[in-house]
């Protein structure tokens, strides 16, 4: 296709050449850019483009479209649960799973390798009702929980892939900060839904759906990018067919100052492997995350951290996220 080799898969794993990389970074750096607007940076056709995003989602390179909102606009409270398992068959956990997977409030479910089998991400609009679904989510697994602790969101960022392209222009997208709930109506509300489950769905298609007009959703996702409540678009991947290794960090902090946070979490939004952040209230203080092609590789960025941070860092934690069930973020 436009002289150069198709993607091919090798052992499960998919080849990509430089084409099909730049592909993926320009749509995660904004999935809703058209075709044609991604063809003038990569070199393609429009059709070209077309072609290689259609067989990058059929090989399971590309798994979702998503768009990135910054929950703390919305007076959203995030937390996380964290479990370990005992006497849990893997068809008592698929069952359990699935349950997970239709709760509303449950955005990101994930089996994880470590001190943790399991981390489960939800959303509320109280202390209360975050009281009321950690008992719920307890419950499910009743006599199978060996251990389990709770954080709550006070910060996160995620950004951009620049590992799959020589770009230094780095995004970074806010997803929690500071408090401050702007008031949105029904349609805005159910907007970030749809772009939620699927960041590239047209303007028309929305339109249709929502029994509204092209133009009012198309003025209105302006607005919501203008108040900075959505934050991006980007895509998700298949690892297993990138053979991309993700790990999670939990770093614990020994009383830090403000300054020293803000210069480790630059490091983070500087380091193209870091590809979110989050700060939370809880057993630590930090949880990076990177997207690797090797355990050396993430070795050695873990060591380039504890070295430069020496000061601060009192103790690293590692978890491999195993599988992804569910991820939305909002």
């Amino acid at each position: 296709m436009e002289g150069e080799k198709e993607n091919v898969a090798n052992g499960g794993k998919v080849k990509l050449n430089v084409k099909d990389k730049k592909i993926l970074f320009e749509l995660d750096k904004n999935c809703r850019q058209t075709n044609a607007q991604i063809a003038k940076v990569v070199g393609l056709s429009k059709e070209g483009v077309a072609y290689r995003i259609d067989k990058l989602e059929e090989q399971g390179v590309i798994t979702q479209y998503q768009a990135v909102v910054n929950l703390s606009k919305l007076g959203v409270i995030a937390f996380k649960i964290y479990l370990s398992f005992q006497y849990l068959t893997s068809d008592k956990l698929k069952s359990i799973i699935e349950k997970l997977k239709s709760k509303k409030e449950a955005k990101w479910i994930v089996s994880t390798k470590g001190s943790w089998d399991m981390i489960i991400t939800l959303e509320t609009d109280s202390l209360q009702k975050v009281d009321r679904l950690k008992d719920e989510i307890f419950s499910l697994f009743g006599k199978h929980i060996r251990e389990k602790t709770l954080t709550i969101h006070i910060g996160a960022e995620n950004y951009s892939r620049n590992y799959l392209s020589n770009l230094n222009n780095r995004q970074s997208r806010e997803i929690y900060g500071e408090y401050k709930k702007i008031e949105i109506d029904d349609i805005d509300l159910r907007i970030i839904g749809k772009l939620s489950e699927n960041a590239r769905r047209s303007i028309v298609d929305l339109a249709e759906e929502l029994k509204t007009t092209p133009r009012i959703v198309d003025y209105r996702i302006k607005q919501l990018i203008k108040n900075k409540i959505i934050t991006g678009f980007k895509i998700a991947l298949g690892y297993d067919k990138l053979g991309i290794q993700f790990y999670k960090v939990f770093l614990s902090l020994d009383n830090p100052k403000v300054e020293e946070i803000k210069k480790l979490i630059g490091y983070f939004e500087s380091n193209k492997n870091i590809i979110h952040h989050v700060k939370v209230l809880g057993n630590w203080d930090l949880e990076p995350e990177f997207e690797v092609y090797s355990e050396q590789e993430f070795d050695a960025i873990l060591q380039d951290i504890k070295d430069k941070f020496s000061d601060v860092i009192k103790k690293a934690e590692i978890i491999t996220i195993s599988k992804e069930h569910k991820f939305v973020y909002f």
